[in-house]
């Protein structure tokens, strides 16, 4: 790990307290609190149920997300006591995470933007699931990123197509939710549609969630969960940002077709192919944020979870954190705790992430509305990377706007161009550490001295 500015005991204490809540996330650290493995049965459970898997010839594991390769290692790792056949399983996973596993076929694929390698990775696991049968148990292993990791478009769509269309929606204003539902109906693998790929063999999904609020069906879009949605909706979606006349025509044809012809919708609840199937939830920003302030409860140090399932724009968010700090008197020093995943909007041309913005606009209002703060903040990403940079995130306190004006640096007009990465980086405030082979979305510490 190589961290930029921490010189003082506050900023070393936030450091640690960041990595203590990435590691109780972190599959080959949580896995082994849900899978026990024994010669002849495998039996999942958590706090709710028990599930017990026996009399299967055949296991199948399937990596799919950012957090993939740590999750087949210590998969197979769990499962050596099985001594029924395990297959070469699959990995898909980002390029800066990738690493070849044994007993995996490993695929590289493109994330943010779906590549052919995407492609070719869902091709093969479709190949290896229809050879399936009841007497086979599929481990399906979900991380954030499989949307883009595992892109299979439907019949007589290409990738560059659905790419196009996500980009306009994403440019929108449409919610993720419209977005995922549009994601799902233009593709052979969301939204449930594994499944049929799958059936009938028996499948379990172990889910990290990057999703605010754990939606299992939003999460990489749902592959093993049912979808509600209707190719209907999708039509209204596209209509209501006028984007319905500003399609490819073959996305449009399926669309069409898929409402005339019900058998080509993604799966619900009733369908036969969930009868086949268990998710469970290993993991979450929520979690994440919960072991922190455990940890800190422990070592006696005063902490409190303060906003958690943060979502909006950087900038309404900063603003937020100043206000309610203002509002409430806490016993100092205190840490507050927080989590969940910003946007940006991007105007300028810069280099930066949502953390990094998130840290800068935060220090602005403080000198603005509460300026005598002592404090110490670190917002960064649970995957080690925020936004198309090497750094995690930032970490920041009561003086750095004072360096950034003592070096002549116009931080409205780097924030205008979200250049917040080059700020950072002159007043070595940036947080860079390798990928965390996780990602439960951000964290935000801040310590009140």
């Amino acid at each position: 790990m190589n961290l930029h500015g921490v010189e003082n005991s506050s900023e070393n204490l936030l450091m640690s307290l960041f990595n203590h809540g990435v590691s109780n996330v972190q599959p080959r650290n949580i896995l082994k609190n849900f899978i026990k493995a024994y010669k002849t049965k495998i039996i999942v459970s958590n706090n709710k149920y028990s599930k017990t898997y026996n009399n299967f010839k055949n296991i199948l594991p399937i990596c799919v997300g950012k957090a993939s390769v740590d999750m087949g290692d210590t998969a197979l790792s769990l499962l050596k006591n099985f001594k029924n056949e395990i297959s070469e399983g699959v990995i898909v996973v980002n390029k800066e995470n990738f690493k070849k596993v044994k007993g995996f076929k490993c695929f590289s694929s493109g994330h943010p933007v779906p590549d052919k390698n995407g492609l070719l990775a869902s091709l093969h696991i479709e190949k290896k699931l229809q050879l399936l049968s009841e007497k086979d148990l599929v481990l399906f292993f979900l991380s954030g990123g499989g949307s883009a990791l595992l892109p299979y478009p439907s019949s007589n769509i290409k990738i560059e197509q659905k790419v196009s269309l996500n980009r306009k929606l994403l440019n929108s204003g449409a919610d993720i939710k419209e977005i995922n539902t549009v994601r799902k109906h233009l593709s052979k693998i969301k939204g449930g549609n594994l499944l049929k790929m799958s059936f009938p063999a028996k499948v379990h999904s172990f889910i990290l969630s990057d999703v605010i609020g754990d939606d299992l069906s939003s999460i990489s879009s749902g592959p093993t969960v049912p979808d509600e949605t209707s190719f209907n909706d999708v039509k209204k979606i596209l209509r209501k940002y006028n984007l319905w006349n500003d399609i490819h025509k073959s996305i449009k044809a399926h669309i069409e077709l898929g409402i005339f012809d019900k058998s080509l919708e993604t799966p619900d609840k009733t369908n036969k192919v969930f009868l086949n199937v268990e998710n469970t939830l290993i993991g979450s920003n929520n979690l994440c944020l919960k072991s922190i302030d455990s940890f800190c409860k422990k070592k006696d140090i005063n902490a409190k979870i303060w906003k958690t399932n943060i979502e909006g724009d950087v900038q309404v968010i900063a603003k937020n954190f100043v206000r309610d700090l203002k509002k409430k008197n806490y016993k100092k020093p205190i840490i507050l705790i927080s989590g969940g995943e910003s946007t940006v909007k991007i105007k300028g041309k810069g280099k930066g992430g949502r953390n990094q913005e998130f840290a800068l606009h935060f220090i602005k209002n403080i000198r603005k509305f509460h300026s005598n703060l002592k404090f110490t903040l670190l917002s960064a990403g649970t995957d080690g990377r925020d936004g198309p940079t090497n750094a995690a995130g930032a970490i920041v306190n009561d003086k750095s706007l004072d360096l950034i004006e003592n070096q002549n640096i116009n931080l409205n007009k780097e924030l205008e161009n979200n250049n917040s990465y080059q700020v950072l980086k002159k007043i070595n405030s940036l947080v860079i550490i390798n990928g965390t082979n996780t990602n439960v979305a951000d964290i935000q510490l801040l310590m009140i001295n």
